[in-house]
Formats: C-alpha cells, sequence, structure tokens
C-alpha cells in the first residue's frame, strides 16, 4: 500500500467530479436524455459530503463560511453544480447562490476567466 498525496487526492477528486458537471451539461445543452432524477442529490452528497438540501436552506453567508472551508480548487465546481441545478430545475434561489460563489472564486482567487464571465451571463439571463 502506497502513500496518497494531498495533490493526488484532489487532482482526482477534481476529475471526478469533471466528469460528474459533464453529465449535467450534457443533460443541460439536452444531449443526455436519461439523468436519474437523484443524481444532483448524489453529487452534493459525493463530492461535498453535504445534503443538497443542507445547502439549499444556507443563506448567502453561511454559504460563503462553508465554501471558505474547502480547498479552493473545489469552490468554482460547487457554484458550476449549483447553477447546472438551478438551470434543469428552474429554480432562482439556487441560480443566485451559484452566482454569489462564483463571484466569491473571482474575488478569493483573483481569477479572471471569460468561461466563469459566461456562465454569469447565463444566470444573469435565466434569473430575468
Amino acid at each position: 500500500m502506497g502513500i496518497r498525496f494531498e495533490k493526488d487526492t484532489i487532482l482526482n477528486w477534481i476529475n471526478e467530479m469533471g466528469k460528474f458537471l459533464r453529465l449535467l451539461v450534457s443533460k443541460w445543452e439536452g444531449e443526455l436524455v436519461e439523468l436519474e432524477p437523484e443524481a444532483i442529490s448524489n453529487g452534493y452528497k459525493e463530492f461535498f459530503k453535504r445534503e443538497r438540501e443542507e445547502l439549499l436552506k444556507m443563506d448567502e453567508n453561511e454559504l460563503i463560511i462553508f465554501v471558505a472551508s474547502l480547498e479552493p480548487e473545489q469552490i468554482r465546481p460547487l457554484a458550476q453544480l449549483l447553477m447546472y441545478d438551478g438551470l434543469l430545475n428552474s429554480d432562482k434561489v439556487i441560480l443566485q447562490k451559484a452566482k454569489v460563489l462564483f463571484e466569491y472564486h473571482m474575488k478569493s482567487s483573483g481569477s479572471f476567466s471569460f468561461e466563469d464571465y459566461d456562465l454569469l451571463g447565463q444566470i444573469d439571463k435565466a434569473l430575468k
């Protein structure tokens, strides 16, 4: 049995989360018709160790406190999961939480991403 480095653990997590998000994107884009209803809830549990309902009950401040306890690489995927959850379920409250997390991630990481601005645009369009 070998020693598993933390770097490898987060890389494996990112790879698995990426596969999961690709399923949600495919569902959103209409390429994947079948997606188990509990798939999104399972994603919250599997990748963030929280029940979907627990995260959705958090207000914006509680959500920021929660994500501050995550690895920095986990914040954006959670924002994406919330975004696709909100889009697929036409839920503006979830979309607003996703927007807050995208903005928090950009501010806390100092990163600039055209893709994130595009995703924020999609959220803003759905919130209107």
